[in-house]
């Protein structure tokens, strides 16, 4: 059996990457966004076609995100638009399997952001990812760093919003969309709540919509694992892992997390499946996939697969066998009552 779709697509991107310095950067067009309705704020509209891209727009040519989303700090134009809260949120990552941040006590704001044309072409820099903050009832958040809690060489998309980072390598490019990230606690009892961009002496804000503000104060459903399981197949070709997961809270809300089960000898290693399901209170989650066993499996022919996220745990399977031997189980919860 090949090596995944997923696989080769990764494999490309991180080629992409190395010859960036001779390449230009695909722009976004804002389209990981356009998905979700309650993403968009009431007065965006889209200045962009999913067929743009950077190699055949002109340096003239309007910001991907909307127009009514721009702002001038100092002498730089910047766009920040689709502010979005979470509880938990998915990442992608480049050489790596991307997986699900799941804070205790804590959500993210990420808004995607874009500098675009300077008021005065002179002027060298943009404001730096650190220039920007998050404003909530007058009290200060910080843009919040978050590669260090990532698995991968790099991490690219955050809570789907934008390709990078804004400002990171490697495509630091003024039509590329990257995302901005803050950290406040969860829950947050909120009456406004609004983005800030500080540079060069000058400041402009963007306000967050409604939703978003009442999505700071509402609780995070708590959920506990009630097993985490593995069962090879026929011939040990395959293995089925299992999950059933349970919101013992008395809040709806969304459950995110990442299966991992491990890959050898190919250039995506372990690489992860996200578990991402609405739960009414009290509800569970059921969830079941098959993996192929062709390139996994140590010396001993065992593999150790995972899953993290909003609950955590991790399983030992003896492929020659065909049985499993679990490890400890840890269960994580991500609200404060």
């Amino acid at each position: 059996m090949a090596p995944s779709r997923r696989t080769f697509l990764r494999s490309t991107v991180l080629v992409t990457t190395s010859l960036i310095a001779g390449c230009t950067a695909p722009a976004t067009d804002g389209s990981d966004d356009a998905d979700s309705p309650e993403n968009e704020t009431p007065t965006e509209t889209r200045t962009s076609t999913p067929s743009e891209s950077a190699t055949d727009a002109p340096e003239n040519e309007p910001f991907v995100l909307p127009e009514s989303s721009v702002r001038t700090v100092g002498d730089v134009r910047i766009a920040v638009a689709n502010p979005a809260v979470r509880k938990a949120a998915v990442y992608e990552s480049i050489m790596g399997s991307g997986g699900v941040l799941a804070p205790t006590d804590r959500q993210f704001v990420v808004a995607a952001v874009q500098h675009r044309e300077r008021v005065n072409p002179d002027v060298p820099t943009e404001p730096p990812y650190d220039a920007f903050e998050l404003v909530v009832d007058g009290e200060t958040h910080p843009a919040v760093e978050i590669e260090e809690r990532t698995t991968g060489a790099y991490t690219t998309s955050f809570a789907d919003r934008g390709r990078f980072r804004y400002d990171g390598p490697p495509i630091p490019k003024p039509r590329t969309v990257g995302w901005v990230a803050f950290e406040p606690p969860s829950p947050l009892d909120a009456d406004e709540a609004t983005i800030r961009c500080r540079h060069d002496g000058d400041a402009a804000e963007w306000s967050l919509p409604g939703d978003a503000v009442t999505e700071l104060g509402r609780r995070a459903p708590t959920f506990e694992l009630r097993s985490f399981e593995a069962e090879v197949g026929s011939a040990g070709l395959n293995v089925e892992l299992s999950l059933v997961v349970e919101n013992t809270s008395d809040v709806d809300g969304e459950f995110l997390a990442a299966v991992y089960w491990p890959t050898t000898g190919i250039a995506d290693d372990d690489e992860s499946t996200i578990v991402r399901e609405n739960v009414d209170p009290t509800g569970r989650v059921e969830w079941t996939q098959r993996f192929s066993t062709e390139y996994s499996g140590d010396a001993n022919g065992q593999a150790t697969a995972s899953v993290d996220g909003m609950v955590s745990a991790s399983e030992t399977v003896d492929l020659d066998t065909e049985s499993t031997t679990p490890t400890e189980t840890t269960t994580i919860t991500d609200s404060a009552d």
